[in-house]
């Protein structure tokens, strides 16, 4: 038989919730002063599931930027916001400025590549001369009447001199490869070949791949004149579409890949999306003892009809059976 002490059982439970705050002890449920709890889990006691909670923010699957590598005038803007492009559809054209173009045909035809060829050409002249004189030495050596140490030293010069050429026609194919090279990038930026060294007198913006447009920056106008300029376009893969969130360790080490989960959006009321969990990080994002843990947890969730967008913010279950 219980004993109920008067008076007890009425301050006993206030007693308790002012010892806890005067300690700064968190009470079961809530979280720190002026913290939003990243995930909470819940129970209810009418079904055998656990649900993990956590917010989470949509992303493209992919993403590219499209960037403007070179001063110019823009001439025709053919791609907005929200359109759907194909691989290699033109986003835009501009035409070069005088002072890119120049810049562009000093690194089609550097000027180390010239150099290097005249000064073998000049080792080459120098190297006839000298095995002509070569061969009289050698005559005359074997006739005794020269000395050998002449000889000698005109076989060095000529040694010397045919290193020196080999050293520089390595060093010559080598910066006519990078020369090369350099010029397959110039005409993936320019969007069009380079026909025998000549620079185009306009460039082209292209799609990287086909998807959406998600951004166009607010500087891309017809007329603008514009410097090199980072993400003129934004294009990206919008079927599926990725939520990223933060689970606390606890609910991260619940979060199984392939897990499915229920999706709604305050932006779009009455509407569910399914989602399945794709990745989970193994290490957590703060790295200090003193700090909580979370994991970045993925999610891939099905776009058909294209009503979720980067960066709306969703509440995502997950429904785990004990």
């Amino acid at each position: 038989m219980l004993m109920r002490v008067p008076g007890r059982s009425k301050w006993a439970g206030f007693g308790g919730w002012i010892l806890a705050i005067w300690l700064g002890l968190s009470l079961p449920g809530a979280g720190f002063a002026g913290e939003t709890p990243v995930t909470q889990v819940t129970a209810p006691p009418a079904s055998g599931e656990s649900e993990i909670i956590f917010n989470a923010k949509l992303f493209c699957s992919l993403k590219r930027h499209v960037d403007l590598p070179f001063k110019g005038i823009i001439t025709s803007l053919r791609a907005h916001s929200g359109q759907r492009v194909e691989k290699g559809e033109i986003l835009a054209t501009y035409s070069l400025a005088p002072e890119a173009r120049m810049a562009i045909q000093q690194r089609l035809v550097p000027p180390q590549i010239s150099d290097m060829e005249t000064r073998r050409l000049e080792m080459e002249r120098t190297l006839v001369p000298m095995v002509t004189k070569q061969k009289e030495l050698t005559q005359l050596v074997e006739k005794k009447l020269a000395p050998s140490q002449s000889l000698t030293q005109v076989n060095q010069e000529i040694e010397f001199l045919r290193k020196g050429k080999a050293t520089l026609g390595e060093n010559l194919q080598q910066a006519r490869q990078l020369a090369q090279q350099d010029g397959e990038v110039l005409s993936k930026l320019l969007g069009t070949s380079l026909k025998s060294g000549q620079v185009p007198r306009e460039g082209i913006l292209k799609a990287p791949f086909s998807g959406y447009v998600i951004g166009v920056h607010p500087e891309m106008r017809e007329g603008a004149e514009l410097t090199t300029l980072p993400a003129a376009f934004i294009v990206g893969v919008m079927n599926p579409m990725l939520l990223r969130a933060q689970a606390f360790e606890i609910e991260a080490l619940q979060v199984k890949i392939g897990q499915k989960a229920e999706v709604t959006l305050d932006a779009l009321p009455g509407k569910k999306f399914q989602a399945t969990v794709s990745r989970i990080a193994w290490s957590s994002i703060a790295t200090g003892p003193d700090q909580p843990a979370y994991y970045e947890v993925e999610l891939k969730v099905p776009n058909p009809d294209l009503d979720l967008k980067e960066g709306l913010k969703a509440r995502v279950v997950l429904r785990k059976s004990e």
